[in-house]
């Protein structure tokens, strides 16, 4: 079993909502939640056998509590220089001088692109191994690498469709008197057929 970092955007999920997010911080004690560009990313270390186990244990979790919480996708862990200096605790001058290979062990991964003005960015996932490999101590829990990422983002998907197609309750606004017992409950049901999931 391993220990991985996820990080899950979330749209619905109001973090000022504070009723809504104890019973998240109760189904999720170590996560950590923070708004960006409207939704809500919701980050937790989480141990299990593989990444994708890893995100829908946090989703099923989060959904047991609030079911009105979306899951959209899982984001990709980028780290410039300053990021990778404030993680292992050294200078930004030393994590340059690895990213050129001269000073360290060399081989630094490369980096996946740069943004803004020049400043080029890695993949966690790809720094963090980088790190284990040099026996240069850094946080615990895997950062998700693009292709996890990727199959994580399929699996989130298919939960949301599974959600999708499953019979549940319409909301009612009010409750009418109701003879001889009986009522009828509307029911909405997804185009396709619930057994799948």
């Amino acid at each position: 079993m391993s220990t991985y970092q996820i990080s899950v955007s979330y749209d619905r999920l109001d973090i000022e909502d504070l009723d809504r997010m104890e019973l998240i911080a109760a189904a999720v004690p170590d996560a950590s939640f923070c708004a960006v560009d409207g939704q809500t990313r919701v980050e937790a270390t989480l141990s299990a056998d593989s990444a994708v186990e890893a995100v829908e244990s946090l989703v099923n979790r989060i959904r047991s509590v609030d079911n009105l919480a979306e899951p959209l996708r899982h984001e990709l862990s980028l780290m410039a220089v300053p990021d990778i200096a404030v993680m292992v605790g050294v200078n930004r001058e030393t994590v340059r001088l690895w990213t050129i290979g001269k000073r360290g062990p060399g081989k630094f991964p490369s980096a996946l692109d740069s943004v803004g003005d020049r400043v080029r960015v890695w993949a966690a996932h790809d720094v963090y191994r980088w790190l284990v490999d040099n026996s240069i101590p850094c946080p615990s829990g895997y950062p998700l690498s693009p292709h996890e990422v990727t199959d994580a983002n399929r699996a989130i998907q298919r939960m949301r469709h599974c959600w999708s197609n499953k019979p549940t309750l319409a909301m009612v606004p009010e409750w009418t008197m109701v003879r001889h017992e009986e009522a009828t409950v509307p029911v909405i049901r997804g185009t396709q057929d619930a057994a799948r999931c």
